[in-house]
């Protein structure tokens, strides 16, 4: 009876240990096929931020007045951007991160950063969208530094008010499906952009002071010549940081004018640049200093177009 009795409690617990064990073996294929896919998604989706780069070098202008065009994705998506301009010196950097949708409005996680070095992206912190519209204009201060890269959404409508002609029609021959130039007859849903203040708006453009009001942020930022585009559809992190990355450029590039006139000066050229190039090096606390520096490099340009044929430092148009 003893012994019968030990068998009717063994058979239990063997069934009870192979429920434990095969309950662990479950969880654990579980837990490593989900960290698979996590894995594997997420290598998707940094594999996808890389080609959103590429997908960015047509946007060269050379001496073009801007260019651009739309992207489409499958599934709504989110693209992260984020600008560091003490790394990589002494040009600084952006990054840029992917992710989709996988399961109704659920994103999945994600993908590693990649650095972007030789580009100027201005736009939100997060893009999100099944479309993203990017532009691009050239930017001079005075001789060309780079090519400024916009990027917005579908999910995004921008209504501008009163805009300039010369905006409305660098703007309108882009062709930007989510911009809309607004008179009083026409109603306008979306990020409210005014050049006069007389109405509620989201962003209003001070062109007598050079600085764009963001509402949404709470922050003023300063541009001049196409930055104006950048203060309008980035954020106010993204911009500033962009803005001294951009003075970084214009310092290396100063330095490479300064050696240059050392080589035109043997050819018999006297330049008298070289003391105002010299008085633009360093960096800038904030894009207010923008205007400051901008009169003087209107100097060094009207310098620079009195110079006779042969002894200009640069040729570049735009200006």
């Amino acid at each position: 009876m003893l012994i019968k009795k030990k068998k009717a409690i063994a058979l239990p617990f063997n069934w009870l240990f192979a429920i434990i064990a095969g309950g662990t073996i479950l969880f654990l294929a579980i837990f490593a096929a989900g960290k698979f896919i996590r894995t594997s998604e997420q290598t998707v989706y940094t594999e996808s931020a890389a080609s959103l780069i590429s997908l960015f070098d047509p946007l060269e202008t050379g001496l073009a007045s801007g260019k651009a065009y739309e992207i489409g994705f499958k599934k709504k998506s989110k693209i992260f951007f984020n600008c560091r301009e003490y790394l990589n010196k002494p040009f600084g950097k952006q990054t840029i991160a992917f992710s989709e949708q996988t399961y109704g409005e659920t994103y999945g996680e994600q993908g590693k950063e990649v650095s972007i070095k030789d580009k100027y992206i201005f736009s939100k912190d997060v893009v999100e969208g099944k479309i993203i519209y990017v532009f691009s204009k050239p930017f001079f201060l005075p001789f060309k530094i780079n090519d400024l890269v916009i990027i917005t959404s579908d999910t995004d409508k921008y209504c501008f008010y009163d805009s300039p002609e010369e905006i409305k029609e660098s703007l309108e021959g882009l062709n930007l499906k989510n911009i809309v130039f607004v008179n009083e007859t026409l109603k306008c849903e979306g990020v409210n952009i005014c050049f006069k203040e007389t109405r509620k708006c989201d962003v209003v453009v001070y062109e007598n002071q050079n600085y764009v009001l963001n509402r949404n942020y709470g922050k003023r930022v300063y541009y001049v010549g196409e930055l104006i585009y950048g203060a309008i559809f980035s954020s106010p992190e993204i911009y500033e940081c962009n803005v001294k990355r951009i003075k970084n450029k214009l310092d290396e590039l100063t330095k490479v004018y300064l050696d240059k006139i050392k080589v035109i000066e043997r050819e018999g050229c006297q330049s008298n640049i070289g003391p105002k190039l010299n008085g633009v090096l360093g960096p800038i606390n904030d894009s207010r200093e923008l205007i400051g520096l901008y009169n003087e490099i209107q100097e060094i340009d009207s310098i620079n177009k009195l110079e006779k044929s042969g002894c200009q430092l640069y040729y570049d148009v735009g200006f």
